[in-house]
């Protein structure tokens, strides 16, 4: 795909890896790699071997986990900042970038649609909720055209049969909630799902040493919990909270 897009075509001369390497060995240009998860390792190893061999090139690789190659620089998309619980009106409008993409695209399911006082609460509930995942807000945004903003609260209990119906021409993992954790989910190790699997019993969060001691069985030990832990946090499936002068504590995202 990378060298098609450069307008390159396979010859009998070699591999097309090769074929690019050369390619670009003189040029000087910005290669933008998208959604590289999929094809992790692949893609680490392209990558290398492209900027070993063309070293003025920059490379933009966006994927749910960074490549973990020499001279990478990680850049963590966060969530969406979040409206604090006794939100004012004005804060709600404009006060937090999750409530913010709950307004534009409700107003875009129904025109007309603006923050009230009474609605103003709701929104708070949803974005939190939803803790501030883009794609979870959009499609619960989506349901005003059909349900009232305290309406679609109340069944967020149930989020995955209510956030349905994305986009139609989105990838199938973009057009629901439940498609977009079963994927991500799919892409991990079976250490990797059993952790997490176990990981579930904790409520409110825990520390590394609760993770060992409670999860470290059978065919997850002990002593593999923190590089299978640090690989859950780096495919954004537990968030690490961080206080000063406290050890460092993890916790789920409620959708998860």
């Amino acid at each position: 795909m990378v060298a098609r897009s450069v307008g390159l075509r396979a010859d009998d001369s070699g591999g097309m890896d090769d074929l690019l390497a050369d390619y670009l060995r003189d040029k000087s240009c910005l290669l933008v790699v998208d959604n590289c998860e999929h094809l992790i390792e692949t893609c680490a190893q392209l990558v290398e071997k492209l900027l070993y061999t063309a070293p003025n090139i920059h490379i933009l690789a966006s994927s749910r986990e960074a490549l973990g190659i020499t001279g990478e620089r990680a850049y963590r998309v966060p969530s969406l900042s979040l409206p604090e619980k006794n939100a004012s009106l004005e804060k709600v409008s404009v006060g937090s970038d999750a409530a913010r993409l709950f307004v534009e695209r409700a107003s875009t399911a129904l025109p007309g649609f603006h923050v009230t006082e009474t609605n103003a609460p709701a929104i708070v509930q949803i974005c939190r909720r939803l803790d501030g995942i883009p794609l979870a807000i959009e499609l619960a945004a989506a349901r005003v055209n059909v349900l009232q903003v305290d309406q679609i609260a109340a069944r967020l209990a149930d989020a995955f049969r209510l956030l349905t119906g994305g986009s139609r021409t989105a990838l199938p993992r973009q057009q629901t909630l439940q498609a977009s954790i079963d994927w991500s989910y799919q892409l991990l190790s079976t250490p990797e799902r059993l952790l997490l699997q176990r990981l579930s019993v904790f409520a409110g969060g825990w520390r590394l040493d609760a993770a060992e001691a409670v999860c470290g069985f059978a065919e997850v030990e002990p002593t593999a919990v923190l590089d299978l832990l640090t690989q859950l946090v780096n495919k954004s499936l537990v968030s690490v909270e961080r206080q000063q002068g406290a050890e460092t504590r993890y916790r789920l995202l409620e959708t998860i």
